[in-house]
């Protein structure tokens, strides 16, 4: 991961949950991660900041390229995308909580 890439209020989406990783969790919005556990090292560091994190799910990396926009509940580990609504719209409600967070695929 190169060290130019601005993830401030981004979601990051990774194959594995690597500790490496640590630095980067007080600017992120959400974690994804394909595989790992709930009581990796960064897991529970991402929890002590605050950080949604869904662990273990599947094809992350296809299903969610980089700019892709995501909600992450990190209280069931749902992942979603969001769907933008069309011009003149009504705004959705938010689903607020600190396990549930909106942010882009990073």
């Amino acid at each position: 991961m190169s060290n130019n890439v601005d993830l401030q209020g981004a979601t990051l989406v990774v194959r594995a949950l690597d500790p490496a990783l640590a630095p980067l969790l007080p600017g992120l919005t959400g974690l994804v991660a394909e595989t790992g556990s709930v009581l990796s090292h960064l897991a529970v560091l991402a929890r002590e900041y605050q950080v949604p994190t869904a662990v273990g799910v599947p094809d992350a990396l296809a299903r969610f390229p980089a700019g892709t926009r995501l909600t992450v509940d990190g209280g069931t580990g749902a992942v979603e995308v969001v769907r933008m609504a069309a011009v003149g719209a009504p705004p959705a409600a938010p689903r607020g909580g600190a396990d549930h967070t909106e942010g882009m695929a990073s």
